[in-house]
């Protein structure tokens, strides 16, 4: 177990956790490259948005939009990405600061 994972606190150091947070992210990120590829993709998994670069929050160990977003900037493979949040509740800006590099 990698306990030095970003947006692991010691309540989450369970294998099981951090192998299924990963592949929701790999998941997001798959579904992305998949929907630039055939103009549209579906990940009911993802949506775990609310954690902060270096700790979780909401519920979300990682934050799979932001991470996604950060890699297709790095990669090339878009200039921006639009995010638009549905939930119910307060907003809480974490993509952009997460993407922002603050």
């Amino acid at each position: 177990m990698n306990k030095g994972c970003r947006g692991f606190g010691p309540a989450t150091h369970t294998q099981i956790l951090i192998d299924r947070t990963k592949a929701e992210v790999a998941g997001t990120l798959l579904t992305a490259q998949l929907a630039l590829q055939h103009g549209l993709a579906v990940n009911t998994a993802g949506g775990t948005h609310h954690a902060f670069a270096d700790y979780g929050s909401g519920f979300c160990i990682l934050n799979d939009l932001a991470y996604t977003a950060h890699w297709l900037i790095q990669q090339g493979d878009v200039e921006r990405v639009l995010i638009v949040d549905l939930d119910v509740h307060q907003v809480t800006n974490r993509v952009h600061y997460i993407c922002a590099g603050k």
